[in-house]
């Protein structure tokens, strides 16, 4: 079910995907679907985390945070360079403007369990005498929200390079002393 979700998300776009659709895709009913998930959003949050899963969206461990952060955004910039993905991942942010439960899931399943993960990476980095100083939950949002911002508001390319660039910035503002960021 979640690959012809995925299959047909490819061919017609999110928005012009329907439950209805991917039954007919998938050769189950409605009723199926809806055992399963509630909406065309959760749905899709299952297809999306199955598909790309926490390595996109989760900071690894090479002993080298710095590394690991870069690779991080690298990994988040395919995801968003990726179409049928970063439609994906735009539709359903989209949908959980409008669906509180979808929201809820989001909020719970992905953004609190990734990030918490993403933080005490970051603390462990830290106790390893990397970027000391840093709090983990601004860093974290200081490099994520760049590219999410091009993603979701302007028509600016997200790019290997870009994300280098902002690792460099945020890295090089909070080293700098104050007032001379």
């Amino acid at each position: 079910m979640l690959q012809a979700a995925l299959d047909l998300c490819a061919e017609r776009g999110y928005n012009a995907v329907t439950m209805e659709a991917i039954a007919t895709r998938a050769q189950v009913g409605k009723p199926t679907l809806y055992r399963w998930w509630s909406s065309k959003g959760t749905l899709f949050l299952d297809a999306l985390t199955e598909r790309f899963g926490d390595p996109y969206f989760q900071i690894g461990d090479t002993g080298d945070l710095v590394a690991d952060l870069r690779n991080w955004l690298y990994g988040i910039t395919e995801l968003f360079l990726d179409p049928v993905s970063s439609d994906l991942v735009v539709g359903v942010a989209g949908t959980a403007q409008h669906d509180p439960e979808l929201a809820a899931i989001l909020h719970r399943q992905i953004h609190l369990t990734l990030s918490g993960r993403n933080q005490e990476r970051i603390r462990a980095g830290q106790r390893n005498g990397q970027l000391v100083g840093f709090d983990p939950l601004l860093l974290e949002d200081l490099l994520v929200a760049p590219l999410w911002y091009r993603l979701l508001i302007t028509d600016r390319p997200v790019s290997r390079t870009y994300a280098d660039t902002v690792l460099n910035t945020v890295l090089g503002a909070a080293a700098s002393p104050s007032g001379d960021a």
